[in-house]
């Protein structure tokens, strides 16, 4: 056995063992597993809301709740679900996972919601964007 294989065999034997510990880290990162937060999917969706009306707003995807007062907003986690999904506003439908790129929805997420002051819902560039990184609505931009 030359030199170059006895050094090539630890390295090799190596590999599978930091596999593990990137998995773990990755799923302890994520949240995986069956207990990875409030029972839903592996995934979050950061949900960046500005309620422009001054009545109170209910942001909802399935049973993850959040009350957003008249022109208030911030950003909202929800756990995603293993199956298809849908944001609402007030009821009525903002965002559905359907409609999304699953290039998208496939990883963590975010977007930016809107209600607007005529009661309209806009979703802005009309999609999710894959990442974890978003920032709450300006408060120049509410009402």
């Amino acid at each position: 056995m030359s030199s170059t294989e006895r050094q090539s065999r630890p390295i090799g034997r190596t590999r599978p063992a930091l596999a593990v510990v990137a998995l773990s880290l990755l799923l302890a990162a994520c949240g995986g597993g069956e207990d990875g937060g409030d029972g839903g999917g592996a995934f979050t969706l950061l949900v960046s809301f500005g309620n422009q009306t001054e009545e109170p707003a209910t942001v909802a995807l399935g049973e993850q709740t959040y009350e957003v007062e008249g022109c208030q907003g911030g950003v909202y986690r929800f756990n995603m679900p293993d199956t298809d999904w849908v944001v609402t506003v007030n009821g009525q439908t903002a965002i559905d996972s359907i409609q999304q790129d699953p290039n998208d929805i496939d990883n963590n997420a975010t977007a930016r919601l809107w209600l607007r002051e005529d009661g309209t819902i806009e979703l802005e560039d009309n999609r999710v964007l894959p990442g974890s990184n978003i920032i709450a609505p300006s408060t120049a931009a509410l009402c």
